[in-house]
């Protein structure tokens, strides 16, 4: 089976292989760019399944041959009433029927400074980078990786979030979820 990822980054590649790996499913994963025009840092849950989607298709329409299109999008989800903000890592995967399944990593706070310059446009890698001195930590450990000191790495979230995703479409559990071959 091939799987096609909308994402050249290789933390997010090594996750969607580390997922089939985990669920003993047999398959390659191929990387294309993702599609032009998503939010840098998509605030909010809904908006940030939607670019996990939106990435999902791009990717099954370019790779003419996949089984899957995956999407794989970190995202701000805000709790207004507790004054709290997450990241959190969104999957997407959709199949030719055009069927999605979706998966999520566990959350974790952002700091409050962080958030603030968050709301002021700027990219939470960029702010990662001004805080810790270490460029483009998203392609490598990132954010949860410098802030739990290298215990936490966001390969792991990415592949929690891809697995989430996937499960749904397992042998057994495609009945409990209704969905069909």
């Amino acid at each position: 089976m091939k799987v096609a990822l909308a994402s050249r980054n290789p933390s997010k590649v090594k996750a969607v292989e580390e997922a089939l790996r985990i669920l003993n499913i047999n398959g390659t994963v191929e990387a294309v760019d993702p599609p032009p025009g998503i939010p840098p840092e998509p605030m909010g849950l809904e908006a940030t399944v939607n670019g996990a989607v939106v990435r999902a298709r791009h990717a099954l329409s370019s790779i003419k041959d996949s089984t899957y299109g995956i999407g794989i999008e970190a995202g701000v989800l805000m709790l207004s009433a507790f004054n709290v903000n997450f990241d959190v890592t969104v999957a997407a995967v959709i199949d030719r029927k055009g069927l999605i399944t979706l998966g999520l990593s566990p959350a974790f706070m952002i700091p409050p400074a962080f958030m603030r310059e968050l709301m002021t446009g700027k990219e939470l890698n960029d702010v990662v980078e001004k805080y810790y001195g270490v460029p483009n930590a998203g392609k490598g450990i990132g954010f949860i990786g410098l802030l739990s000191r290298g215990l936490i790495k966001r390969i792991n979230l990415n592949t929690e979030a891809v697995y989430m995703a996937l499960l749904p479409r397992m042998p057994w559990n495609k009945d409990l979820y209704e969905l069909s071959d």
